[in-house]
This record gives structure tokens, sequence and C-alpha cells, in this order.
């Protein structure tokens, strides 16, 4: 809704800059702010290139649509990251591990996607769809990057940086082409861009606690789930109808998580 009413880019810089700025208020109020390091700067840099890329090339297939096939499509991100994870990263699954991942992933793609929607659309792709794919390799090779960092350094610390990097590298693509930041200064997409920075930004941090805490692969499959809200809030507030097999999925990614966590 925000990348309609004031573009990709300004969205963007907005929810970057105003992520960055709650962070920052939280950490310092809560007495938690991190030690920062240069050695945390190459992290930071790549994770902030590929995340602009990635939520331009999702907030741009969003904006074109159609959601409820967009949504899935990026939901195999996750499937995506956790392989590379596996491959790249030196982590090992158990065969119950691995079926109960598989069993999330397909809930996820089941529930974000209208059959009958996506039926129409797969036979003659839209750029919106195009786009989701795109948005999809970037997160995935976000996700290891951000694993990587996570375990080489302080995730409170690397979020930090990496939202600095991204907003002065947002900051500068506006700067050369002139665009002017009026339409975001208008109280509704302001409060749209606020809360979308918000809770993208929390996420982060509950992503990259939740690295630390265990497994990346496991953290990785419970965050692919995410695409079902979009998807939901196109029914709801978009008015996009509810497919039977989207009450299925939901059932069936509910049943992988659980399996999940009792292997965990």
């Amino acid at each position: 809704m925000a990348t309609r009413r004031v573009g990709v880019v300004r969205t963007a810089l907005g929810m970057q800059a105003i992520g960055l700025a709650a962070y920052a208020l939280a950490l310092l109020a809560l007495g938690r702010w991190p030690a920062l390091a240069w050695t945390q700067l190459p992290y930071a840099i790549a994770l902030s290139v590929l995340g602009v890329l990635g939520l331009a090339a999702l907030y741009r297939a969003f904006a074109l649509g159609p959601i409820a096939v967009v949504s899935p499509v990026v939901a195999s991100y996750a499937a995506l990251a956790v392989i590379l994870i596996v491959l790249f990263l030196g982590e090992r699954l158990s065969a119950g591990q691995a079926i109960a991942i598989a069993v999330t992933f397909v809930g996820v793609v089941v529930a974000s996607t209208d059959v009958r929607a996506a039926r129409e659309t797969l036979g003659r792709p839209s750029e919106g769809v195009r786009l989701g794919l795109v948005a999809t390799v970037i997160f995935a090779a976000w996700g290891v990057v951000f694993a990587a960092a996570t375990r080489a350094s302080d995730a409170l610390s690397i979020i930090v940086v990496l939202r600095a990097v991204s907003v002065a590298l947002l900051a500068a693509f506006v700067a050369a082409r002139r665009l002017t930041l009026a339409p975001i200064a208008a109280p509704r997409a302001l409060g749209l861009v606020a809360v979308v920075g918000v809770l993208d930004t929390g996420a982060n941090v509950l992503l990259g606690l939740g690295i630390e805490a265990g497994f990346a692969s496991f953290v990785m499959t419970g965050s692919g789930a995410y695409p079902i809200i979009p998807a939901v809030l196109a029914i709801l507030v978009l008015r996009e109808r509810l497919a039977p097999n989207q009450y299925l999925g939901v059932a069936v990614l509910v049943a992988g998580l659980i399996a999940l966590g009792l292997q965990a």
C-alpha cells in the first residue's frame, strides 16, 4: 500500500530511516547499545546492497501484483536459503528435521497461493511475478550472508551498521535522481512507511537473535512464513478472494512448524 502511494524508492528510504531511528532509540533506552567494529562493515555493505535490491524488487512486485501469486513465489526464498546454509555454512539436518522443513515450505506456498489465480498467471507470468522471482534469489543470498555475519559478530550491532549503510545508499540514490520526498510527508503515507520500517527492523532483530540461539536453517524456515501476512492482508484490505486451498495450506504450515519445534 505504501509503495502504491509514494513509490518504491521513497518507501524503502523512509522505512529504513525510521526503522534505524526507532531501533537506535530502543537500544539506548534499554542500555543495550552494542559495540561497533570496522570488521562489521563488509558484511553491512553486502547486506545493505542485497537488502535494498531485494526490497525494491519485492515492493515493486507487490505493487504490480497479483499479490496472491507474488507472495508464494517470494516465500520460496527461505527454502533456497536453507539449502545454501547447509551447503556453505556447514549446518547438518537430520532426516526428520529436513522433512519438517519441507512440510513447512509446502504449507507456506499452498497457504499463500490462490490456485485459481496462479493457474491463470503462471501461464503468462506478469512483471510482478518475474520481479518476485528476482526478490526470491536476492533474499536467499541475504539470509546466508546475514547468518554468516551474525555468527562472526553481534546481531544487534550488525543491524545498526547495515541499516545505517542502507540509509546512506538510498539517500545517495534519491539525491542523484533528484527525487522529492514531499509525497512521503503526507500523514497517511508517513504512517504506513513508519509501520513498515519498525516491523521490518524488529523482524531483523528477532531473526538475528534466533540465529544466535540456534540453527540458522530452523530460523529461516520460520521466517519463510511471513509472505502469508501480505496475502491475508490483500484478502482483508484489498478484497482479494481467499481460495479454499489456502485453509489447507495454513494447517500444513502449522503442522510443519510444530514438528520442527519438537525436533529442535
